[in-house]
């Protein structure tokens, strides 16, 4: 796994963490500080490397603290391999699934108050960490550290109850029809999960489909922060978003946004922007994700939304938190609450499937 994977830095800090970290066959005794020289990377403090192309770090037992300038500090165990690429560190943390994926959930789940939604939240992420170890093979890695993969901030972050989950449910993944499912997850459905066609040009999968969550004005994961929402974008914000996103040319600008297709659940699934010349058509998820990447992810939460036109801005009134596809994390725990069990909860986001022990 890539550790810092959204940050760019060439400098990194070390500091044991109370038993035994050895860079080779030298014991770490103290601070040190590993930097990219070039295509090459050194180490100094209470270790000194000359540029080597990579450097190689065990830490067992308590594990090795990790930070810098601009960096969270964080702890780690295993082998961790330093190396540069293009003057930046590129740092490689070979992890135990179930270690990892404790952290996966205590960073995923952090939210949630269940121990039921935990270990949903626990089988979800392992399964989902199974069928995706190629995410970044040809970098020389298989997961990130990011929410592109799956969130994962070290030891230091894993809760109690994550641990507690990740151990219930040690080795169970979600199949369906003898193979791991792809068990996408998201924060908030707003009331209904959505089909995976309506999302992502994926093949369908028959246990990602709009399902109901709970009852009708009572769906389970009404208690998500910011359930509903509501955002103004003014068309000169539109427009700067547009542009940057490739959407529409840098000389023309944003007139007008209609959703022009509706998914299974109720949201939006297509929409048209509109120039003074013409209409651009593009999905409700570049549209999320577009606006997300240069306006915050609060801007637009998700894509079940309702759009309001007004005289020079266009108002969004929506509902929930994230893609809608598969377990509703926020439903998950409403689920809980009352009284359901993880694996029933796993059923209900998506049926059909069933727990196997890997």
């Amino acid at each position: 796994m890539r550790l810092y994977s959204l940050h760019k830095t060439a400098a990194v800090e070390l500091e044991p963490a109370g038993g035994p970290v050895y860079i080779g066959e030298r014991l770490l005794a103290g601070k040190a500080r590993i930097s990219a020289k070039g295509a090459a990377v050194a180490m100094d403090g209470a270790l000194r490397t000359g540029n080597a192309r990579t450097i190689s770090l065990s830490a067992y037992g308590a594990g090795v603290w990790l930070s810098g300038k601009a960096l969270p500090r964080r702890l780690y165990r295993g082998t961790i391999v330093f190396s540069s690429e293009r003057g930046l560190l590129k740092i490689i943390n070979e992890v135990d699934l179930e270690i990892y994926l404790a952290g996966v959930v205590s960073g995923e789940a952090q939210d949630l108050s269940q121990i039921e939604a935990y270990k949903a939240q626990a089988v979800a992420a392992r399964t989902y960490t199974v069928t995706r170890m190629a995410n970044h093979i040809k970098e020389g890695y298989n997961m990130c550290d990011s929410t592109h993969c799956q969130l994962y901030g070290g030891l230091g972050a894993i809760s109690a109850r994550a641990a507690e989950a990740a151990d219930a449910t040690r080795g169970q993944l979600l199949f369906y029809k003898g193979r791991p499912a792809a068990t996408y997850y998201h924060s908030a459905c707003g009331g209904r999960t959505e089909t995976m066609a309506y999302v992502w040009p994926f093949e369908g999968k028959p246990y990602l489909v709009s399902v109901r969550d709970g009852p009708a004005g009572a769906p389970y994961c009404a208690g998500a922060p910011g359930f509903f929402w509501k955002t103004k974008i003014f068309f000169t914000g539109l427009t700067r978003i547009a542009r940057d996103a490739g959407w529409i040319a840098p000389g023309e600008e944003a007139r007008g946004l209609r959703v022009s297709a509706w998914g299974a659940s109720g949201r939006a699934a297509a929409l048209e922007l509109y120039t003074r010349t013409r209409r651009v058509a593009l999905s409700a998820t570049d549209f999320y994700h577009g606006v997300g990447r240069r306006a915050g992810w609060n801007a637009v939460r998700s894509s079940y939304f309702k759009i309001t036109p007004g005289k020079d801005y266009v108002m969004l009134e929506g509902k929930g938190s994230g893609h809608g596809v598969g377990m509703c994390q926020w439903g998950a725990d409403g689920m809980a609450r009352k009284g359901y069990k993880y694996r029933e909860i796993l059923r209900h986001y998506y049926p059909g499937t069933e727990i196997v022990n890997d």
